[in-house]
C-alpha cells in the first residue's frame, strides 16, 4: 500500500489544530456537524496545503511525497 506524506512544521501543525478546535466549536454552537477537507495543491512555483472547516486555512508551503 503507498502513502502520501505530507511534512508540517510545528507552526503549520498549531495553526491546523487551532482551525480544527475553531471548527469544532462552531459546529456545537450551532448544532451541525461539518467535516472537513485537506487540499494538496501543486504547480511548477511550489506546492501548499489548505484546510477547509467552516472557513478556509491556507498552511502555506508545504513538502510532501508518495512512498
Amino acid at each position: 500500500m503507498k502513502r502520501i506524506i505530507i511534512e508540517l512544521s510545528e507552526e503549520q501543525h498549531n495553526k491546523l489544530k487551532a482551525h480544527q478546535r475553531r471548527g469544532t466549536e462552531i459546529n456545537g454552537a450551532s448544532d451541525s456537524l461539518s467535516g472537513c477537507s485537506i487540499k494538496l495543491c501543486c504547480c511548477e512555483v511550489g506546492d501548499w496545503l489548505e484546510v477547509e472547516m467552516n472557513g478556509t486555512l491556507n498552511l502555506g508551503d508545504v513538502n510532501w511525497k508518495i512512498e
